[in-house]
């Protein structure tokens, strides 16, 4: 039962399989006729395509040679046109030519100097020896003339100096403000500025580089006027006191702003030595151990109560005349930018800046070489004055670098230089000047006050300070307002350098102490010359107490002033126990100047020798030695007292210590020597030798150092 219906299921498939088979024949056989006939189709197309195009192709090669025919013709045409032209430009542009150009309307003259200058290329290039190239180079050559003289009219109908006024409030105004509001800016109007690019671009496009020329010594003559007006003006009476303006008010004062100059001008270097600080500090960072300091005290020589020298002022008009420079200078960069095409700035402005340049540069020379003839003077403020203006340059470098090229920084580094060199010299010879005071011969001349001596100044009578050491106190004092300036002038020097090493080799320094340790060698070779200055002037007095006292004021003024100035503390950094040397020496002093009253103590003291009184009564001879002993003594006493009275002891507390010293040296000496002898027989004028009473004694000691009693 089972295989006879898979029997017929077989038979069902196999039926149905042929009746799909021939219906897949029966359409392959429709499929075969079908693509029959599109063959046939597809080769009629072919056949009547090919018959279309043996037709066409002969007509469409006519019409392109056609075509290129008349594109020939067309551009036959063109060129003869241009050539006509160029023999016709001459004619054309003449009129042009010679009316030159117009403010405002630039562009019409530049188009016909276009025409001449391709007439010329065409003339120049097929017929050279044509009288058209001549005809057609002579007006284009004077019609660039023309441009030149349009381009320096142009120039100077703006090239008014600025006045002192306008100039000054370009260098007060704030580093931070717009400099939209300052008039000199509005000097080249915006149109006019357009205009002179315009001729420059097409100067320079075409080779004609007069432009550069007329450029930098127009805008020259146009610093240099501002600078001289500036100059003249700091000779009037009103310099240094001119009323602040506002930043939208020019020409108007600003209620109750009124500031001079020198409070400006420190204005102004505070700000940028502020800017310094914050750009090196953010530039290097504590990590790199940055020894920089804010320092409220630039400008220190320019605050207006302390201008009593002629020098001072020269240097504040002169930085003042450096920072209108430095202004001008930024503004030519910005009118360059807007002119002149960038590959002739550096040219330009080269050309522009070389004779103001020269002028502070020459200015600086003149006035170091005052500032040089003044400390030759000993006028040691002179110095202070260079190393406060010299701080101030070091300043401004920064601001001048960016504005200039490398000729102009080396040109002005000549300032610098100049400054440099000034500083160190006065340091020089302000050492030579405490060395070379110990120079004398003998006595000259004695005045009320001074005794002078030849090859020296004078000494004072009484003993008191020497004016030497006043001086360079005062000289030293005011060195540590400038110490980061004079420590960068000292560290170029071996012999600071040297001292510096080894004193940096024993502990680590930053930067500020390396400075302040400069100083501090420098300090101490002026103290050593100075100290020894001091010994040498001793010897000029006769006796040697006022010897030991006019050596024992001195030094005690100096570690006293050491001591109130921190100067001190500066000193310790290259010797550490100079204030305990100081204090050895008075101490010193103090004995060699007791040890003066030797000779008047050995008339009573010891009384070992001395002959022995019985019952009040002494011999003969021995009468005459207590006769001797009392004389002595008493024209020793009267003497120093004659002496020693006139002599000054300035400090209060070294005056009275040195009063108490001597009475406890001397009186107890004398009571002994007076309760011994003071009632022996040894006179029939007794009261003619015991002249004094111990009370008597401390009394006359206790007058010295006072010569109204």
């Amino acid at each position: 039962m089972s295989t006879l219906e898979n029997t017929l299921q077989i038979e069902i498939k196999l039926e149905k399989e042929k009746t799909n088979q021939a219906l897949l024949k029966d359409h392959v056989e429709k499929y075969s006729e079908l693509t029959q006939s599109m063959s046939k189709i597809l080769n009629s197309f072919e056949q009547r395509l090919g018959k279309l195009e043996h037709t066409i192709l002969p007509v469409y090669n006519i019409t392109k040679n056609l075509q290129k025919q008349q594109q020939n013709l067309d551009s036959t045409l063109q060129c003869m046109e241009q050539v006509l032209s160029h023999y016709d430009a001459s004619q054309d542009v003449c009129n042009l030519i010679h009316q030159g150009p117009s403010e405002g309307n630039i562009g019409s003259f530049l188009d016909g100097l276009n025409k001449l200058k391709k007439a010329k290329d065409y003339f120049l290039n097929n017929n050279p020896q044509s009288v058209e190239l001549e005809n057609v180079t002579s007006l284009f050559n004077n019609g660039c003339e023309t441009l030149n003289n349009h381009f320096k009219s142009l120039l100077k109908k703006h090239n008014a100096p600025l006045k002192p006024v306008d100039l000054l409030d370009m260098i007060y105004i704030e580093e931070d403000s717009s400099n939209e509001d300052c008039p000199s800016i509005k000097q080249v109007p915006p149109s006019a500025r357009e205009e002179l690019n315009v001729m420059a671009q097409w100067l320079d496009n075409n080779l004609r580089r007069e432009y550069v020329q007329i450029f930098g010594d127009e805008r020259s003559e146009v610093i240099m006027r501002s600078l001289q007006n500036l100059k003249d003006h700091q000779k009037s009476g009103s310099w240094g006191n001119e009323p602040l303006r506002t930043r939208h008010g020019y020409g108007r004062a600003e209620a109750g702003v009124k500031k001079t100059t020198s409070a400006r001008l420190q204005q102004i270097f505070e700000r940028k030595a502020n800017k310094m600080f914050m750009k090196a500090s953010q530039t290097l960072g504590q990590s790199a151990g940055l020894a920089m300091r804010k320092n409220s005290s630039f400008g220190d020589i320019l605050a207006a109560e302390e201008y009593g020298n002629d020098n001072d002022q020269e240097l504040e008009k002169y930085l003042v005349l450096l920072l209108g420079l430095q202004k001008l200078l930024v503004w030519e960069r910005q009118l360059l930018n807007d002119i002149v095409p960038p590959s002739r700035h550096n040219e330009v402005f080269s050309r522009l800046s070389q004779p103001s340049i020269e002028m502070v540069v020459k200015d600086a020379e003149q006035i170091t070489s005052k500032v040089m003839r003044s400390i030759g003077r000993k006028e040691w403020s002179a110095a202070l004055g260079i190393f406060s203006a010299l701080k101030h340059v070091q300043i401004l470098q920064p601001d001048i670098d960016r504005i200039c090229d490398s000729t102009q920084k080396q040109q002005l580094s000549g300032v610098l230089n100049r400054l440099q060199q000034t500083a160190s010299k006065a340091l020089e010879q302000f050492i030579e000047s405490v060395r070379n005071d110990a120079g004398g011969g003998g006595m000259v001349s004695m005045t009320s006050s001074t005794i002078s001596y030849g090859g020296g100044s004078s000494v004072p009578r009484d003993a008191t300070v020497y004016e030497l050491t006043s001086n360079t106190i005062w000289f030293l004092e005011q060195l540590q307002e400038h110490c980061d300036t004079i420590g960068g002038l000292l560290q170029t020097e071996a012999i600071y350098t040297n001292d510096l090493d080894r004193i940096a080799s024993q502990k680590a320094l930053t930067m500020e102490q390396k400075n302040k340790a400069l100083l501090g060698i420098y300090v101490r070779k002026v103290l050593a010359e100075l100290n020894y200055t001091i010994a040498t002037k001793s010897e000029q007095y006769s006796d040697t107490a006022t010897k030991q006292l006019f050596k024992l004021n001195n030094t005690h003024y100096i570690l006293k002033s050491l001591q109130r100035s921190n100067l001190i503390e500066i000193v310790a950094l290259t010797e550490h126990d100079c204030e305990r040397r100081y204090q050895k020496m008075i101490q010193d002093l103090k004995k060699a100047y007791l040890g003066s009253w030797s000779k008047m103590l050995s008339f009573i003291h010891p009384l070992d020798d001395m002959p022995r009184p019985i019952n009040g009564k002494v011999k003969d001879k021995e009468r005459a030695t207590i006769k001797d002993r009392f004389f002595n003594f008493n024209k020793e006493l009267d003497e120093a007292v004659k002496i020693q009275r006139a002599i000054s002891v300035p400090d209060v507390l070294l005056r009275e210590g040195i009063k108490r010293d001597n009475t406890e040296h001397i009186v107890p000496k004398y009571n002994a020597f007076f309760e011994g002898y003071s009632d022996v027989q040894f006179s029939k004028n007794i009261d003619k030798y015991v002249k004094y009473r111990p009370s008597d004694v401390t009394t006359m000691l206790n007058s010295f150092f006072d010569d109204t009693v």
